[in-house]
């Protein structure tokens, strides 16, 4: 990009958007706001099939062709994601994000929905070896396009944030008296072990440009099994090590997950520590119920982690 001005760049990903950050914050997010918000801005938008959709930093709109999504606060990064979309666009083995346009009257993007399959474990588990592999390459080969997507400068003019030194998401002490007493055990045990790897700076590197919100929910498959047709959700976009971006496969399937990181060890030639990723998505669990103070996840993840197949 040389020495190209990042609001140039952004404007690249929509027209006219010099005005990107100059529209406000919608004042709520049920759906009859969000609706209103879309409609306001005089773009003919069928909203008949809208459903609401909500994240952890986004609330979206979503229509049998479109989406429609709102970031919930002024710290979600809404114009480096359009800057970001605008550098990947055609340039990732699979479909992400083309802004269409934005509102000018409410703070939103408006994109195509990207269309396709949505992963099913039952399937995966039915699946042979053959097949598992496949999709787990395929996973591989956009998180290997990712990681090697931005020089240092383009880094340093996006702002993309770092993690940490070590790349661990270094969290604030916990306060496991506020976990119920039964899972206490299981999750200091997941501290300590997030500490010895995360914390004492044990994990590989070198550390990249990480999607950082890489699960099956936030992408679509060219059928059943994959290959990976879509990938969306570039909002938490991060440097930090290559390990970080598997992490919410251990939700999933630790089996995919362990085959991603073999395949991506392959393609990338960098290493990727497993138990590192599990760790790491095991301790965000225990965090969200502390922060959110509702526990059914985390007493479900606890009984899961006893699992091997999971």
């Amino acid at each position: 990009m040389g020495s190209i001005d990042i609001q140039l760049f952004a404007a690249h990903a929509v027209r006219h958007s010099a005005e990107m950050s100059s529209a406000p914050l919608v004042d709520s997010y049920d759906f009859n706001s969000l609706c209103a918000a879309v409609t306001a801005e005089d773009r003919r938008a069928d909203l008949s099939d809208a459903v609401l959709r909500s994240g952890w930093e986004n609330v979206v709109l979503e229509t049998a062709d479109w989406i429609y999504r709102f970031p919930r606060d002024d710290h979600v990064a809404f114009d480096r994601e359009l800057a970001i979309l605008a550098r990947l666009e055609g340039r990732l083995p699979a479909a992400t994000p083309r802004v269409e346009w934005i509102g000018q009257r409410a703070r939103f993007a408006a994109y195509r929905k990207l269309l396709g399959d949505a992963f099913d474990l039952a399937t995966y588990l039915r699946a042979s070896a053959g097949q598992r592999d496949a999709l787990a390459s395929s996973l591989a080969e956009f998180l290997t396009a990712m990681h090697g997507s931005f020089d240092a400068g383009e880094i340093d003019r996006l702002g993309i944030p770092a993690l940490g030194a070590d790349s661990g998401d270094v969290p604030e002490p916990m306060n496991l008296n506020a976990l119920p007493s039964h899972v206490r055990p299981a999750a200091a045990a997941v501290l300590a072990e997030h500490h010895r790897r995360w914390i004492a700076g044990s994990v590989p590197g070198p550390d990249v440009v990480l999607h950082n919100d890489f699960h099956l929910q936030n992408l679509v498959l060219a059928g059943p099994l994959g290959p990976v047709a879509g990938v969306w959700d570039f909002s938490c976009v991060v440097v930090g090590r290559p390990t970080f971006d598997l992490r919410y496969f251990e939700g999933d399937s630790i089996d995919l997950l362990t085959r991603i990181a073999s395949h991506y060890e392959w393609l990338a030639g960098r290493q990727i520590d497993v138990a590192a990723a599990i760790t790491a998505n095991r301790r965000e669990i225990i965090g969200d119920a502390i922060e959110t103070g509702t526990m059914s996840d985390l007493i479900k993840a606890v009984e899961r982690w006893g699992d091997p197949h999971q």
